[in-house]
């Protein structure tokens, strides 16, 4: 073979694996959000400007978060419903009712932003939670 087929057949064969990742990623992103509980949000650490688009699914133990567009099958975060806590929020777009949530999870702080409904779902998640302790008599 001479020297520009060999080219070209890398370049196609790159080209075909390219697409192969890309196509992944878009069924992957397009199963995460038909999984029941699921909803789209972004993270950011606080005190830093950049957000990673998402979505986040309710299990029954924990609140795991998926990168979009990663090839990954595992969630990028998880959270046990027993160490959550919200130390803050704030409405972030009130027109189109977005808010960040200022999370807290093992000694770690995480913004969320997401729409009004998911924080009425979160929230109510997290209230849902069976006692970690047996009560005591009254």
């Amino acid at each position: 073979m001479n020297a520009p087929a060999v080219i070209l057949s890398v370049l196609v064969a790159l080209l075909f694996v390219a697409g192969a990742f890309v196509l992944w990623a878009m069924l992957r992103t397009r199963a995460l959000f038909n999984r029941v509980g699921s909803f789209p949000c972004s993270v950011s650490e606080p005190g830093s400007n950049e957000w990673k688009a998402g979505v986040a699914v309710f299990g029954a133990e924990y609140l795991t978060w998926y990168k979009t567009g990663s090839i990954t099958r595992r969630p990028s975060l998880s959270f046990s419903r027993h160490r959550l806590s919200i130390v803050d929020y704030h409405q972030r777009n009130e027109a189109a009712g977005t808010a960040v949530v200022h999370f807290e999870c093992n000694g770690e702080d995480w913004l969320w932003a997401m729409t009004n409904s998911s924080v009425a779902g979160v929230v109510g998640w997290m209230d849902g939670a069976s006692p970690v302790e047996e009560p005591t008599g009254m």
